[in-house]
């Protein structure tokens, strides 16, 4: 069954965090979790989104999340020094302002159901 590229970058990004949590944390457990969940998330976003998901999003959207992720990575790099922690924190913004856009999967689903 060939793959996705959602589920390729899901992959990807799932072995980066992985490798980094085992390397350089040494933390194997909050890794191997972070690394579940970042694949999870980009399984449902090619299975919720018929196209791009960013298209999903409105440009306002896009760069307020943008804008959001990059505050709180570099607050979890430069004060709080805990990357994985900041990743976990970026990973659920995106996919909470992605999920619960005006034109996201939530919205579509409650239209369907009205």
């Amino acid at each position: 069954m060939p793959s996705t590229y959602w589920e390729r970058v899901g992959i990807v990004l799932a072995a980066l965090i992985l490798g980094y949590a085992v390397v350089v944390a040494q933390n194997v457990l909050f890794g191997i979790f972070l690394a579940v969940v970042v694949y999870l998330l980009a399984w449902l976003m090619h299975h919720l989104s018929p196209g791009r998901p960013l298209d999903d999003m409105s440009r306002e959207r896009t760069v307020a999340t943008g804008a959001v992720v990059l505050v709180v990575l570099a607050y979890a790099v430069l004060i709080a020094a805990n990357v994985l922690l900041g990743i976990v924190v970026a990973v659920t913004v995106f996919f909470v302002a992605w999920v619960t856009n005006p034109y996201g999967p939530v919205a579509q689903w409650l239209h369907q159901r009205t």
